[in-house]
This record gives C-alpha cells, structure tokens and sequence, in this order.
C-alpha cells in the first residue's frame, strides 16, 4: 500500500507545477513561468520528503497527514503568482480549484482527493496561452525536466 501511495503521489508531484508572485498586478509569461516551475520542484521534494518520512510510521494516515504541508505550500505560491493580463480570470478559477483539492484531501484523508494532481496540478490554461508559456518554458533553466501543465 505504502509503496503504491508513494508512486502515486511522486508521480503527481514530478509533473506538478506551481508559482511565484512577482511584478506588479500583471505579471509576464517568463515570470508566471519561471515561478511555476520552482513551485513546482519545490512540491516534489516536499512529496517525497512527506513519503519518505512517512514510510517509516506504523500510522498509515501518516503519508497523508505528511503531504499536506507540501500540497499547501503549492496552493498558496500559486495563488500568489501574478498571471499575464489575460489569464487573471482562469489564475483565479484556478487557484480557487486548487484551493479547494487541498481542501477536500485535508478532510477525506484520501490520495483519490489529488486524483487531478496526477499529471500536473494545475488546471488548463486557455489553449493559444498553454502553447506560448510552453514556448517561454524552452528559455528557462528552472522548467528543465518539469511538467509544468497538463499534457496535450
């Protein structure tokens, strides 16, 4: 069980994202990016510092209660992110999503709660802007290796 939990969650976290405020109101695509995907690789290693810490317990709510701290981590830097202008309105439908997927595992105590954390965390972005912040992804060092969006 344990060992099927920390797949699970790895693999949501290695293709998690996540971000970083920064700017004023309006962010930029390189920013909003850049942010992303240090969030990101932050929640990975706080996942599987979470699963490692808690492979060691007898509680087997251990895991879950472990995760959480990383989960709200990401939420709240990602809620913080200064989106370009025109994805205020999907950042805070997002962000209120995601809020509310930390919310329900911290209740249910159950991995089935992050089942759309599997392949990246983060909601879709409009179509025409997942390709351009894919294209300012290419330029960033941080975004080597990380999934930031959802495939497709």
């Amino acid at each position: 069980m344990k060992s099927k939990l920390a797949a699970f969650v790895i693999i949501g976290a290695i293709s998690a994202s996540s971000l970083t405020a920064c700017g004023s109101d309006s962010g930029n695509d390189e920013d909003f990016v850049r942010g992303l995907c240090e969030a990101s690789t932050e929640l990975r290693g706080g996942v599987e510092k979470a699963v490692k810490d808690g492979s060691t317990s007898t509680d087997p709510n251990r895991v879950i209660e472990l995760l959480t701290v990383p989960i709200d981590t990401f939420v709240k830097a990602f809620d913080k992110l200064k989106p370009p202008k025109d994805l205020k309105t999907w950042h805070e439908v997002a962000s209120k999503e995601l809020q509310q997927t930390a919310e329900t595992f911290r209740k249910e105590k159950k991995l089935t709660a992050l089942a759309s954390f599997s392949d990246s965390p983060v909601p879709n972005p409009p179509a025409a802007a997942k390709t351009r912040l894919k294209t300012a992804a290419v330029e960033i060092p941080e975004c080597a290796g990380v999934a930031f969006l959802k495939p497709g």
